[in-house]
């Protein structure tokens, strides 16, 4: 009786047991499908340098300097090597402790007969200490370890994925602005053309002060729009080289325009494979494992805890002199058994807090989703009004110089003239900002899918 007992006790002492419940990823609702629709499809495999599909050297040339240098990034990097730090730290509690001591005495002693004595002692010696791990804590603790590591990833990866898409806007829009910046100066142009052949025939006495106090004021109304989008290429220009690691006003970047940008097509997958994909996703997951790991180490803390000790210690009373030597075999056993509340306030705590995180990554996931349905309709809608904008643009071109031909001629009245004038700004100001807009509409659908990062 008393061998077949001992042999589960063995095995007890050498496996232990895990009090940590099993891990179950929560059960999620997913559509069957997204409700917009791509016209073209892409390869359903985004690679991982997503940002090629738009077919910029340059471009190219920037991301892999912000990836490089990007002050945010290589910040995060230290974070992941302060989590890997923890794990080290986590996992040393599954093995033996080993501490080593020596010391050595002198003394003298003068007795009453006159005559002095002198003592050396020396000793030297090791201990080993070992917890037993029965019931888990240590490995549920390193679990814990384990998953914020793997979660210290994820964050860098979303962190990358925010980076880059922040870098790829940041391009698109400082193009956009020198575009816009070249289409006001040339409107503005023309406007000082029309204003000079207004003040012609206001010395003529064929117009009259409204008209030129009107042409004024559409000059200077042009020129304060300029200095604004002026104001914006510069910010523009400074915030794009922050993200790429540099000083504000050292950045050189040579395109003037979108024109010759690729907008590619995305294929989204099934909405099922955001679960996957998406790091912010995985890092909230990862949360929810190291809390699930917690709650083992909570449960643990209720039962007993077991450390063996092993310690051998040498000594000589001095030089040339017998040594003596000690081994010693200790153990020790400590339990709760009143402690006020704590044992069940922690576990009480981790529970809720595993339970807490559930709910964040249902949260997480169907904001992911949303994600993906506004990116993909802002792609469809943005492509539209491109369309629209461009033929509105030819058009105003076409009645600003119709208007100007009939001015000229005297057949139309100055604010006819004005309104084609407008008109036009306005028709060429916008189609180049729906240029970006379709930019960055396909920039945060790559963002919205998780980039071409998989775990």
């Amino acid at each position: 009786m008393k061998k077949a007992f001992a042999v589960p006790l063995a095995l007890l002492l050498l496996t232990g047991c895990s009090l940590t419940p099993d891990y179950q990823r929560p059960q999620v609702g997913t559509m069957q499908g997204w409700s917009a629709t791509q016209t073209q499809q892409s390869p359903s495999i985004i690679a991982s340098n997503w940002w090629s599909t738009f077919q910029s050297d340059e471009l190219d040339a920037l991301m892999a300097q912000a990836l490089e240098s990007n002050t945010d990034l290589r910040a995060g990097l230290q974070r992941i090597e302060q989590a890997r730090a923890s794990l080290k730290i986590a996992g040393a509690t599954l093995l033996p402790s080993v501490s080593g001591s020596a010391g050595s005495s002198r003394s003298k002693s003068n007795p009453t007969t006159g005559s002095n004595s002198y003592a050396t002692s020396l000793s030297t010696g090791v201990s080993v200490s070992y917890e037993l791990d029965l019931f888990g804590t240590n490995r549920a603790v390193i679990s814990a370890a384990e998953s914020g590591y793997q979660g210290s990833i994820f964050d860098q990866e979303a962190l990358k994925l925010a980076m880059m898409g922040d870098v790829a806007s940041g391009y698109f829009t400082l193009a956009n602005l020198r575009e816009r910046l070249k289409i006001a100066d040339t409107n503005l142009t023309n406007a000082r053309e029309v204003l000079r052949i207004i003040e012609a025939r206001v010395r003529e006495g064929t117009e009259s002060d409204l008209e030129l106090a009107q042409q004024k004021s559409a000059v200077s109304s042009s020129e304060a729009s300029r200095a604004s989008l002026v104001e914006s290429l510069s910010n523009a220009e400074n915030a794009l080289a922050v993200l790429l690691g540099q000083v504000p006003q050292s950045l050189d970047v040579e395109r003037k325009n979108l024109d010759t940008l690729n907008i590619p097509a995305i294929a989204a997958g099934q909405p099922s494979e955001l679960l996957e994909r998406r790091p912010d996703l995985l890092s909230a997951e990862a949360k929810l494992k190291a809390a699930n790991a917690d709650i083992g180490a909570a449960r643990a803390a209720f039962y007993p805890s077991i450390s063996l000790g092993l310690g051998n210690s040498l000594s000589l009373a001095g030089f040339g002199d017998p040594s003596s030597t000690v081994l010693s075999l200790a153990s020790s056993i400590a339990a709760p058994i009143f402690t006020g509340g704590r044992l069940d306030g922690g576990l009480d705590k981790a529970s809720a807090r595993q339970l807490e995180l559930v709910e964040t990554y249902h949260g997480n996931v169907l904001s992911a989703f949303q994600e993906v349905e506004d990116a993909m309709s802002a792609v469809k809608a943005a492509q539209m009004r491109e369309t629209a904008l461009e033929n509105a643009m030819q058009q105003s071109r076409r009645a600003y110089q119709l208007s100007k031909s009939l001015y000229d001629a005297g057949s139309i009245d100055y604010q006819t003239l004005l309104d084609t004038q407008k008109a036009q700004l306005s028709a060429e100001d916008a189609h180049a900002q729906t240029r970006l807009a379709r930019l960055n509409a396909a920039v945060n659908l790559y963002r919205a899918l998780g980039g071409g990062w998989n775990s």
